[in-house]
């Protein structure tokens, strides 16, 4: 009898990974490669649709190589995403008709400005669940339009279609079958009204943007289509589609309310499941849809931090104290705590709740007796401060407590990192042995489709490495992060007054 697998793509910011489960959840062969970042300006961060195509396929062969199982085999292929990433093509040639706009990418800022110093600024908030921001796909569909002749043409003859990173996956596996999104992707594109479920027409309108290029919106967990067979060598069905994020999310079991996830790696990002409840943040909050199974509609807030991993960056590459991240908790652990060392990692700003593009990274307390091993310590301390600041804001939104943590990403293997979380937020950080947690949840969704797996199966299916719990008392958690709020208001406005000085930005 044959034995049955479940096969997701992961189309990463960088890496094309491609990894096989089998029915007892365990991974039995991977498979990755990276792909070409292409900048052709300070503002500008694109990929070859095409490679990502190529590669996904690549990749996917070469797993099922090394597992060493025939492909009928595979009961259903998931896909995982990074997010807002778009582009559109030629529906009848199949080929991309520019690079995909990427979601680092900021050419539109101009345009955001403009939205966000306007009416339409407060009402796609409140729609769309997050301020107008380049992320928008919407504003990189618009982009297109303006700046490249072919593509406003195409659009024009009814030619091309337009799409985020898993539709085109989709579309180009199914031989141009299925034109799709899911619900998660949908809610990320600045396109899609969230309380209605259907894409924000009157929005787009205003950015000469008709909703017939764009995909029809489907549940995380489905149909799909089929892989044309002349692929890997014989029909799969594609029975998952979910945000990179989100499939985080749901991966960790965070579908309880008090109980969110926290990515700490380029990038932190915090997402706290929020239930049926639409709630649109009035403190800076994204809100997105976690995600959609059965015609169930599930949200979260989500609280992103570009700075935080930057500034471990920093120490690599910036001033070469450290030679790696996770060399961090080494040295930092030469020291008891800080010396009184405050570092705010604002190298490019502060996000939530403070939202100040004109702060900069600030060091605070150093004196003669100062060493790397205080400086590394403040820096691991600042990280944490900021994950504090936005789950703070999510508690005064949605009136949640966050009692219990499970963090993901690179940075999550750092122990003195979790402990100083668990410290700092007063809650129990647990971290799963999950390596590839967005990839777990596409199979999860997958196999659910498939009829493999039942939800009741998913139950203990996430094992703990480790937990680490509140080890200070309350007065000395409030004394540091009293500290921290004095450092954080000091650094406020730091370009804004040395413009106003008459001096230029280095």
């Amino acid at each position: 009898m044959l034995k049955k697998y479940i096969m997701v793509i992961s189309a990463g910011a960088i890496v094309i990974k491609a990894t096989i489960y089998d029915e007892q959840f365990n991974i039995i062969s991977k498979n990755s490669e990276k792909f070409t970042q292409y900048t052709p300006s300070n503002d500008r961060v694109e990929h070859d649709a095409m490679e990502i195509f190529e590669k996904s396929v690549r990749v996917c062969k070469q797993a099922i190589i090394e597992a060493g199982i025939g492909v009928e085999e595979i009961l259903s292929l998931g896909i995982t995403n990074q997010r807002s990433t778009c582009l559109v093509w030629d529906k009848t040639t199949g080929l991309p008709l520019a690079r995909a706009i990427t979601w680092q990418d900021s050419r539109t800022n101009p345009k955001c400005r403009e939205l966000n110093a306007g009416t339409w600024g407060e009402k796609a908030r409140k729609a769309m669940g997050w301020k107008v921001s380049p992320a928008y796909s919407s504003l990189s569909l618009n982009w297109y339009i303006q700046h490249v002749p072919i593509i406003k043409e195409k659009i024009e003859t009814g030619e091309a279609l337009f799409g985020t990173i898993d539709t085109w996956l989709i579309w180009k596996l199914t031989g141009g079958e299925k034109h799709l999104v899911s619900y998660s992707n949908a809610s990320l594109m600045g396109s899609f009204q969230l309380r209605k479920e259907q894409w924000y027409t009157e929005f787009l309108e205003t950015l000469g943007i008709s909703t017939d290029i764009y995909p029809r919106v489907v549940n995380d967990s489905g149909d799909f289509g089929i892989v044309q067979a002349d692929i890997f060598g014989c029909e799969i069905p594609i029975g998952s589609d979910i945000a990179d994020q989100q499939a985080a999310l749901f991966a960790v079991e965070c579908n309880q309310r008090g109980i969110c996830k926290i990515m700490n790696q380029a990038v932190s990002i915090i997402d706290i499941y929020i239930g049926n409840e639409c709630i649109i943040s009035d403190y800076g909050l994204n809100t997105v849809i976690a995600w959609n199974i059965d015609g169930n509609t599930k949200y979260a807030l989500e609280g992103f931090d570009s700075e935080t991993g930057s500034a471990l960056q920093w120490l690599e590459e910036g001033i070469a104290i450290i030679s790696d991240s996770l060399e961090s908790e080494m040295i930092a652990n030469e020291v008891a705590d800080t010396g009184g060392v405050y570092f705010v990692p604002a190298l490019a700003g502060l996000s939530v709740p403070y939202h100040d593009s004109m702060t900069r990274g600030t060091i605070f307390g150093i004196n003669r007796g100062t060493t790397r091993a205080h400086l590394v310590r403040a820096t691991l301390e600042g990280i944490v401060y900021r994950l504090k600041d936005i789950l703070d804001a999510v508690e005064k939104e949605a009136w949640i407590k966050i009692d219990e943590i499970r963090v993901v990403g690179t940075d999550s293997k750092n122990d003195l990192l979790s402990q100083m979380m668990a410290d700092i937020l007063n809650a129990r950080v647990d971290r799963p042995y999950l390596v590839e947690a967005d990839s777990f949840s596409a199979a999860q969704l997958a196999g659910l489709a498939a009829g493999l797996w039942s939800f009741d199966d998913f139950k203990g299916a996430l094992k703990i490495e480790k937990s680490f719990y509140p080890e200070i008392s309350d007065a000395a958690r409030q004394e540091k992060y009293v500290g921290w709020c004095e450092a954080v208001n000091r650094t406020l406005g730091w370009n804004d007054s040395r413009f106003q000085k008459g001096t230029t930005e280095s």
